[in-house]
């Protein structure tokens, strides 16, 4: 894939060639263009699917270019943004599941509980869980809600339990306790929370709220979803920063998932500043040799051992990682 005569911020007119069908990296200094280039000006001009914290923030039009050539059909912009996120829960279409479950357990037959009365919720909160408080000049404050403790069921459901917790309660456990204690009772449960917990997401809670998630986590979840959906080949999946706020560990696991999308026949590139994920990528382009108005230009491109090679800020660290290797 080509991009001709990026212009968008700080890009100086460049020309970029993109391999696909392998896992691309794109380097650089902070204020290099490496955002500029990947997610305003591609991301934006090819993908179906924009993913933006409000409509005053969406940039509608993609950045300035002459042309982009041989994209492929299918392309995924998957940034760090939380618009559509309330929760892993709700995000994973997984509530539905998780009240058939319990509708049809021992206690809701005893207690003569379906599916309807499930679905209803807390009055007082009308289901969210939380009071907004306006404060006037001062920022809107939530605080959990005392009649359904902060969850948004209605009070009859604390009665009900499989594995030992209620449906409220559930909410509160993290994606990988309620992984071990569900996996058996639903694959599409089991589906979904293991892809969290493969993308380094299994300590957060299932009713966690979306807006105290990072934008990492965010970019994560959204990562979670696309692997469990129908196989796609040939897909451009455009990321940025996915390893931001993770342990090595969890960015070990995470090179893991965009190398599998790269197997099942897709195209991965990645906004990373992470030594690691640069260093186990096929193809690197690093964007400099500075931030700001000095930068915008491509310096080196090419696999991570010709990097090195290169006298650019990212070599020495990438020189380490691979050294380190051997």
């Amino acid at each position: 894939m080509t991009i001709q005569g990026a212009r968008e911020n700080n890009l100086k007119n460049i020309n970029a060639q993109i391999p696909l069908g392998v896992l691309v990296g794109v380097a650089g200094v902070s204020g290099s263009g490496k955002s500029s280039l990947n997610i305003d000006t591609l991301g934006i001009a090819l993908s179906s699917k924009k993913y933006t914290t409000s409509l005053a923030s969406e940039q509608i039009q993609p950045g300035d270019h002459d042309l982009i050539e041989n994209a492929p059909k299918k392309v995924l912009l998957v940034d760090q943004s939380k618009k559509r996120i309330y929760s892993p829960m709700r995000f994973f279409g997984l509530q539905n599941k998780f009240i058939k479950i319990y509708a049809d357990s021992e206690d809701a037959d005893f207690l003569g509980i379906n599916e309807t009365i499930f679905k209803k919720r807390c009055t007082a909160c009308k289901g969210r869980g939380r009071i907004q408080m306006d404060m006037g000049f001062l920022p809107t404050t939530f605080s959990d809600c005392d009649i359904c403790k902060g969850t948004g069921y209605a009070p009859e459901l604390w009665d009900i339990k499989v594995n030992g917790y209620s449906l409220p309660e559930l909410g509160r456990l993290t994606i990988e306790e309620v992984y071990t204690l569900f996996k058996d009772k639903s694959d599409y449960i089991a589906r979904y929370l293991k892809a969290a917990i493969d993308v380094g997401l299994g300590y957060l809670v299932l009713q966690q709220p979306g807006y105290t998630l990072s934008g990492g986590e965010a970019q994560r979840m959204k990562i979670a979803n696309e692997l469990c959906k129908k196989t796609k080949t040939n897909a451009l999946y455009i990321l940025d920063e996915p390893s931001y706020g993770q342990h090595l560990e969890d960015v070990e696991r995470l090179i893991g998932i965009l190398k599998r999308l790269v197997k099942e026949g897709n195209s991965v590139i990645v906004v990373e500043h992470h030594p690691n994920i640069l260093a186990a990528c096929d193809w690197l382009i690093e964007l400099g040799p500075v931030g700001g108005p000095e930068g915008g230009e491509i310096i080196a491109s090419g696999t991570p051992e010709t990097i090195i090679a290169e006298k650019t800020p990212t070599s020495p660290y990438l020189k380490t990682i691979l050294e380190d290797s051997l």
